[in-house]
């Protein structure tokens, strides 16, 4: 039986990756920890923050 996979779709690229052990370090380099809005628009997204656990232990 195969451990249970992370559903990383709403990570970032950075935070994807460093769910490997290998690349656990990645997890600084992940610049998307906050929603970043369309201009001139009210309520659209241009780019989602990443929902990765490590955001939280941050702030």
């Amino acid at each position: 039986m195969s451990a249970p996979t992370l559903d990383t779709d709403t990570m970032s690229a950075e935070c994807a990756v460093a769910q490997r052990p290998e690349y656990k370090g990645l997890h600084r380099d992940c610049t998307q920890t906050k929603d970043v809005p369309l201009p001139h628009s009210y309520g659209i997204l241009l780019v989602r923050r990443c929902t990765c656990t490590c955001h939280t232990r941050r702030r």
